[in-house]
């Protein structure tokens, strides 16, 4: 951005790390509105959803709404730390075939996402398996594996790097991995493998390592695993991970996914408070 501006009080904290991050959606607000809320309170960095994507006809490509982003990521110094291709995941195709008008348009999607990466200075691209990209068959992971080998090397020509998210079991996670090779990491989700019974976190964290985390996505849950709570009080083995990640030597970037706006968190306090806390908790670690 070309526009000065004034900077906020968050009170020396972010001075004490700079890789704690939150989520777009973990708000009830998005876009450069996010952006302040994620400065105000503290945050280093925000990744950030591509606004409907193709049900939105890209927004994120226009140059105007991409001006709005980088002018409040300046003024409230807050790092546009990734995109993630939200809408991807309502709309399916990235486990379908390449060749397929669902694969296409998943790739299309993706180049989208990757070019707006590019104009806004975001470094790394989010997508991920779950919802209408879920994977329920080795056919699926063998069209995924082969997709993601494509965007991945779009990613590479443009410089950002793609990154991939699942709910498998860590094998097959690293079936489509080393399929893919270099040009893809993992962001390493540390309640899936508890809220979708598919394996131990900090086990997983400690099989991955640093050759494959790209980022981490923090939350936790009650017992019951409905809705989220503060992070470190529930049943996410929350601690236990953060202490594997420290054992790897991890040092890239923290981003907490609760849903504060969302009930049963958004019952206990504002937005900001409950946010706040989360923040504090992760500097702490």
């Amino acid at each position: 951005a070309t526009a000065t501006y004034s900077t906020p009080n968050t009170e020396g904290s972010k001075q004490m790390s700079k890789k704690c991050g939150i989520c777009e959606w973990s708000f009830a607000v998005t876009g450069p509105s996010a952006i302040e809320y994620a400065g105000v309170i503290g945050f280093d960095g925000i990744q950030i959803g591509d606004l409907g994507g193709a049900r939105n006809c890209f927004p994120l490509n226009d140059p105007h709404i991409q001006q709005t982003y980088l002018e409040a990521s300046s003024r409230f110094q807050v790092q546009l730390q990734s995109m993630h291709l939200f809408t991807l995941v309502r709309e399916g195709g990235l486990q379908k075939p390449v060749d397929s008008e669902a694969g296409k348009h998943a790739l299309y999607s993706i180049r989208k996402g990757l070019e707006a990466c590019q104009a806004m200075n975001i470094p790394a691209l989010l997508v991920t398996s779950y919802d209408s990209c879920s994977i329920i068959n080795s056919y699926d992971i063998e069209c995924t594996a082969k997709l993601l080998k494509q965007a991945a090397h779009i990613s590479e020509d443009c410089g950002i790097q793609l990154v991939y998210e699942s709910i498998l079991q860590e094998h097959y996670i690293k079936e489509i991995l080393n399929y893919v090779g270099s040009g893809i990491k993992l962001c390493y989700d540390i309640l899936n493998p508890i809220k979708f019974l598919k394996g131990d976190p900090a086990e997983e964290i400690r099989h991955f390592g640093t050759q494959w985390i790209d980022h981490v996505h923090l939350k936790d849950c009650p017992k019951e695993m409905t809705g989220f709570c503060q992070l470190g009080k529930g049943y996410g083995r929350f601690k236990d991970s953060i202490a594997a990640l420290h054992e790897i030597g991890y040092d890239g970037w923290y981003i907490t996914e609760n849903f504060y706006h969302l009930p049963p968190m958004g019952n206990t306090g504002s937005v900001f408070q409950t946010a706040k806390r989360d923040l504090d908790t992760m500097r702490k670690l």
